[in-house]
């Protein structure tokens, strides 16, 4: 097993090389990550509906030398997901320029990392979903992940309509729960030292019959065990703040997927969008009609 990856990232990454009762263990341990995997093997097994041994030689397909081995590297990575900034500082770079390069490559792996490491059927999935103009989309966020949200929402509109982005406060977030339905899909973003109120918001949703994505890091929100598609992204940096540039590599990944899925339908909209942007520009000033006294 690749050690910089988490357990999740590698059963997503190798989901489509696994057996169908491997593939049942992957969903029970991605369901509820990581607390199925804490699990005695008996009761893992007894929820994906299969033997002791197929989760063994999951585990052995994977790198994995055993189940206390598995649930070593659980424990670590629950460590790992409640990190703080005042936890994660380390020797600063010893001049400038060293600080420029540790960054670029940093930068470079995450998103590298991310975009190869993609779950493509999920990918493709929500892709699929965000093409449909027949479902109103949803879309929100924590304290950082809601620029993500924002700007995955702000492309979404140019190509189609019926999207609204979710502010975080409760109160916008109970308007919207007023009128989510089955008809809709909900992309929520959140990150490590995961926010309540984001999970609350994706079980609600769930529970009301909208299709749910979460994009996530690679340990996984507990919103995951409330998403229908799941996606995501690394977040280290070169400094003590997780890197919000991988989301953004993977939010515009989406967005051409999705150009590229669409094809010459959004080209009158985006037009229509031009045309009336130079109208409201040509006739105001300073946000007043130009001619108001």
């Amino acid at each position: 097993m690749d050690e910089s990856l988490t357990l999740a990232e590698v059963l997503k990454k190798s989901y489509e090389q696994l057996s169908p009762a491997e593939k049942r263990v992957s969903r029970a341990l991605l369901a509820d990550y990581p607390v199925a995997g804490l699990a005695p093997v008996n009761r893992l097994a007894d929820r994906a509906n299969v033997s002791a041994p197929t989760v063994l030689r999951l585990l052995s397909k994977l790198g994995i030398g055993s189940y206390p081995d598995m649930q070593k590297l659980l424990h670590g990575e629950i460590a790992a997901r409640t990190s703080s900034p005042a936890t994660m500082y380390g020797e600063p770079e010893a001049t400038r320029n060293g600080a420029v390069e540790h960054s670029q490559r940093v930068i470079e792996q995450g998103i590298a990392a991310t975009l190869s490491g993609l779950a493509m059927e999920d990918f493709d999935a929500i892709v699929e979903l965000l093409a449909n103009t027949k479902r109103r989309v949803w879309t929100t966020g924590g304290r950082f992940s809601r620029l993500l949200a924002e700007y995955l929402s702000m492309h979404l509109r140019h190509l189609r309509p019926s999207v609204t982005h979710v502010p975080t406060s409760q109160q916008e977030r109970a308007f919207a729960l007023l009128d989510i339905g089955a008809k809709d899909v909900v992309v929520a973003f959140d990150y490590r030292r995961y926010q309540e109120p984001t999970v609350a918001f994706m079980r609600q949703a769930k529970a009301q019959k909208a299709a749910t994505v979460l994009i996530t890091d690679p340990w996984l929100s507990p919103a995951a065990k409330h998403s229908d598609y799941l996606l995501s992204n690394a977040v280290v940096a070169a400094s003590p703040f997780d890197s919000i540039t991988p989301g953004f590599a993977l939010v515009e990944t989406l967005i051409a997927s999705l150009v590229e899925a669409l094809g010459t339908d959004p080209v009158e909209r985006v037009r229509r969008y031009d045309g009336i942007e130079d109208f409201l520009n040509d006739h105001s000033i300073d946000g007043t009609a130009a001619g108001d006294a």
